[in-house]
């Protein structure tokens, strides 16, 4: 491997690439402070750019299920991805799988599982897509922007908030069979579904952000649903925002900007539905 690296430094020599090498140097040199630093440099931007869009469509999301949903102007999670929310094409594969699983089932509660600002948990009701939504969120400044976004938009009755999700707090809920549950917790899905709580959740339709964790392997956490659900992996798709006309005058580094959602991999979710 070691050796490969000095065959691609050698072209990089040969090729005359002195400003590539400069910063391979750099980078080195520095322990990757250097892209650290590049990387808050590029967040500082996006959270810039999300509050012009903020200021241009007042907070309010523009397209999708979730269009016309007002959203708080101070982020509790993720500031930088405020643009994309705004515009309506924040996670849109999970907002368009949203609306095809309900097109099917017609279920009354959405289970939302990790809901920091209640961007899918107060979606999930603002357009009459479902009629409920239990939205878990561990942190008490995040249950609080959900509270006030929830009341932003006048749905405090069909939104109920809880702590942490756990199996004897999710079994508490009525409708915990006949529901569409989305979790995003940022690994700790892989704590939270057991085979136990899966027989229990079943035949609800279930949804999960995937994080890599190399603590958990992703086959064995399969098997877990395997028995009773079939698995469809969904991956995060290159997004567009030609239709926006009030954008065309940001150039395109800041368009890319606008549409990034600052991941660090390809986002991967598993869809589960059951058997």
């Amino acid at each position: 491997m070691f050796i490969n690296y000095l065959k691609f430094l050698y072209k990089k020599l040969v090729k005359r690439d002195f400003k590539w090498l400069l910063f391979e140097i750099i980078y080195r040199v520095t322990f990757k402070k250097l892209e650290l630093r590049i990387d808050n440099i590029v967040e500082k931007k996006r959270k810039s750019l999300a509050k012009k869009i903020s200021n241009i469509y007042n907070n309010t999301v523009q397209q999708g299920p979730f269009k016309g949903m007002q959203i708080n102007d101070d982020q509790f999670w993720g500031e930088g991805d405020k643009s994309s929310k705004i515009l309506g094409i924040y996670e849109k594969e999970i907002q368009d799988l949203m609306v095809e699983i309900q097109e099917e089932n017609k279920y009354s509660t959405f289970i939302d599982i990790g809901g920091a600002d209640g961007y899918f948990a107060v979606g999930s009701l603002v357009n009459d897509l479902f009629n409920e939504c239990h939205v878990f969120e561990v942190s008490k400044k995040g249950r609080n922007s959900l509270k006030s976004n929830a009341s932003k938009n006048n749905l405090n009755e069909g939104i109920k908030i809880h702590g942490k999700a756990t199996r004897e707090e999710l079994l508490k809920i009525k409708n915990l069979k006949n529901s569409l549950i989305l979790c995003d917790i940022e690994g700790g899905e892989y704590e939270l579904f057991e085979e136990k709580l899966v027989s229990e959740i079943h035949p609800s339709n279930i949804i999960i952000e995937i994080h890599n964790d190399n603590k958990f392997s992703l086959e064995k956490f399969r098997k877990i649903f395997s028995d009773l659900y079939v698995l469809n992996k969904i991956f995060q798709k290159p997004r567009s925002i030609r239709q926006f006309k009030e954008l065309e005058k940001f150039n395109d580094n800041n368009r890319s900007l606008i549409i990034s959602e600052g991941r660090s991999y390809v986002q991967e979710w598993w869809h589960l539905s059951p058997k």
